[in-house]
């Protein structure tokens, strides 16, 4: 299973700004990464992150970002893997939501190694963790979750 999860593209090891899955699904918004590299040597992405807007505007997230992110059916919505270091564990990731409508990103308290979201329907978000090595299934439904961090963007 892990050989197949990390076959597939986009992954957290290989996306880029021109994938089609950064762009709403209504068209309206659109979510750039920049400086990407690799947080460790054959490690997965991270970088800075901005919301494009239906206006053109252009607002910069604040935090550290793996990818890819992946956006509600709706496009109203868009849940995306944030890097965040933890003593005793190192650099982890929780999953970050950037609701568009009421401009505002939230940042949930669950951690996981590495972040590969595939799916993110109502209030529910599919994918996998760690997807090289014992890969375990995600099921993340928002209304369950404890929400550590709110912001007005």
């Amino acid at each position: 299973m892990a050989v197949e999860v990390i076959n597939t593209y986009p992954n957290p090891w290989n996306f880029y700004n021109g994938n089609k899955e950064l762009i709403s699904p209504n068209g309206l918004n659109k979510i750039e990464y920049s400086d990407l590299g690799e947080i460790a040597m054959g490690a997965p992405l991270g970088g800075y992150c901005k919301w494009t807007n239906q206006n053109g505007e252009k607002i910069k997230l604040s935090g550290w970002f793996g990818g890819p992110a992946i956006w509600n059916t709706k496009g109203t919505k868009i849940a995306i893997p944030t890097w965040t270091r933890k003593f005793l564990k190192g650099t982890v990731q929780q999953i970050s939501i950037l609701d568009i409508e009421k401009r505002e990103i939230i940042r949930f308290k669950k951690i996981f190694n590495v972040l590969d979201l595939r799916t993110f329907d109502q209030n529910e978000i599919c994918g996998y963790d760690s997807p090289i090595y014992r890969t375990k299934t995600v099921r993340f439904d928002l209304t369950k979750e404890r929400i550590i961090e709110r912001k007005k963007i």
